[in-house]
């Protein structure tokens, strides 16, 4: 184990964001895949990440679309090079 603390991605109301339940729902996955939390279910491999598309909220509290996208493209190389 590391010294994983969970993300905290800024929330947007009126620009366009991610919904909030659908990106905690991959991250968790994608942290129990790589061992930081509970196992999921089905692991996450690059291609899940690649393929990960989230609901776009405007007018109400969603996740900032940069800073999840960062954060999905540090996870995916993470993947990557453990798929290698």
């Amino acid at each position: 184990m590391t010294d994983w603390q969970p993300l905290h991605f800024s929330t947007t109301r009126l620009r366009a964001g991610y919904e909030i339940s659908e990106v905690n729902e991959l991250v968790a996955r994608i942290e129990g895949t790589l061992g930081r939390s509970m196992p999921p279910d089905r692991l996450v491999t690059a291609g899940d990440i690649e393929k990960a598309q989230f609901t776009t909220t405007r007018f109400r509290v969603g996740y900032d679309e940069k800073e999840v996208n960062a954060a999905l493209r540090k996870y995916l190389e993470e993947l990557a090079n453990r798929q290698a």
